[in-house]
């Protein structure tokens, strides 16, 4: 669809020292995008995709709705008050926040106002890892001015929370058109963001992504 919604898309590669989905980073994380998320209408929801070992088989485990706050971040979160003991098996895939809620964009057909991901990008491989995670901001080119300074603020600190090693930036839409239908759409991450081949051979760098992107600083700025 040319008509499709177009954005300001941040992505952060994070040190493989850095565990965003541990429950002490992802206050610092939550605590920057409280600020984001502020000036921006939609009530968030957080979907959350991890398994862990149950015999000989990987289970999925059910976190069942969650919104936007600490509870909802205690219950998915590694090492939180409430999962501690019993969260040292789960393997993490990733945790999506949608502002509105998945089930109300599809319901009113619109694509959300902001769209927050975290992404383990060592799950199921074995090689040595030149960054842990992919974090990224997708921020509606339509809200205000300030949202939009709001999320660029909040990504710069992210980065330094996950110690970034490569930050970049580009304007992009939800999806691609792909004939009648469409592709590559933003929660895709995993699938659009990377071109073919290994990903852990060399620090990362933009010959390691499939689009055209722009480098962004990763020091800090606070608000």
């Amino acid at each position: 669809m040319a008509e499709d919604r177009q954005y300001e898309v941040h992505v952060i590669f994070g040190s493989p020292s850095v565990i965003p989905w541990k429950w002490t980073a992802w206050q610092q994380i939550a605590g920057e995008l409280n600020q984001t998320l502020a000036y921006v209408y939609g009530k968030p929801a957080t979907y959350s995709r991890q398994c862990k070992r149950v015999g000989k088989r990987l289970q999925n485990i059910p976190f069942g709705r969650m919104t936007w706050g600490e509870k909802a971040h205690e219950r998915w979160t590694r090492d939180s008050p409430e999962t501690s003991g019993e969260s040292e098996g789960w393997e993490f895939c990733d945790t999506q926040v949608w502002m509105p809620g998945r089930a109300i964009c599809e319901r009113e057909r619109k694509r959300p106002n902001i769209y927050f991901q975290v992404l383990n990008s060592g799950l199921g491989g074995d090689e040595q890892l030149r960054f842990g995670s992919v974090v990224a901001l997708a921020i509606a080119r339509d809200l205000p001015e300030g949202a939009k300074f709001n999320a660029e603020l909040a990504v710069r600190n992210i980065s330094e929370i996950v110690d970034a090693k490569l930050r970049v930036f580009k304007f992009r839409p939800w999806s691609l058109p792909f004939g009648p239908f469409v592709k590559d759409s933003l929660p895709d991450l995993d699938t659009w963001l990377f071109r073919t081949g290994p990903r852990h051979t060399e620090e990362p760098s933009l010959a390691l992504l499939k689009e055209e992107w722009q480098l962004r600083p990763v020091d800090k700025i606070k608000n």
